[in-house]
């Protein structure tokens, strides 16, 4: 069967979106567990494994393994991105498909020159969940630049354009 693994950044997701964000009635490691817990039990089957990486600076995290969904945390000095580079540096020919969840410009940059394929945070849960309500919608980001905006906009042209000459 082939495999598809999505990598995603963590807190990049968290923060990003407005029910795992934590808040007065939820804590950092609650908003951790409730992504994991959508990821392992929110998408049906199919052929995707999870590998959710987290900033290990706030203090040690334990890496933790299931069947569908692989949490692991930096190990300082190394941040969330250097460990998602190194992923997908080691995984882009281990696996039929490699997706990096995240609106870390950087971190999709390296992916995307790496071959593999981009999913935004701010969008991702709403996309692959369906969002039922209002308050399940991502929040827009308070922090994209117009170039930024730019940057991404040209990133996903690059990659339309390869898609076309390999079809």
């Amino acid at each position: 069967m082939p495999e598809h693994l999505i990598v995603v950044d963590g807190y990049n997701l968290i923060l990003r979106t407005a029910t795992l964000k934590p808040s007065g009635t939820r804590t950092l490691r609650e908003s951790r567990d409730k992504l994991v817990n959508l990821l392992s039990w929110g998408f049906g089957g199919g052929d995707a494994r999870f590998l959710v990486v987290f900033d290990g600076s706030e203090g040690p995290g334990k890496d933790e393994s299931s069947t569908r969904v692989e949490v692991r945390f930096s190990r300082p000095p190394l941040k969330a991105d250097d460990l998602i580079r190194e992923i997908v540096e080691h995984q882009m020919d281990r696996v039929d498909r490699l997706t990096v969840v995240t609106s870390d410009l950087e971190v999709a940059r390296h992916a995307r020159a790496m071959g593999a394929d981009i999913a935004l945070a701010d969008l991702f849960l709403t996309s692959a969940l369906g969002a039922g309500t209002e308050s399940e919608i991502p929040e827009k980001p308070a922090t994209i630049s117009k170039r930024e905006l730019e940057e991404w906009a040209n990133l996903f042209k690059s990659r339309q354009g390869k898609d076309a000459l390999d079809d």
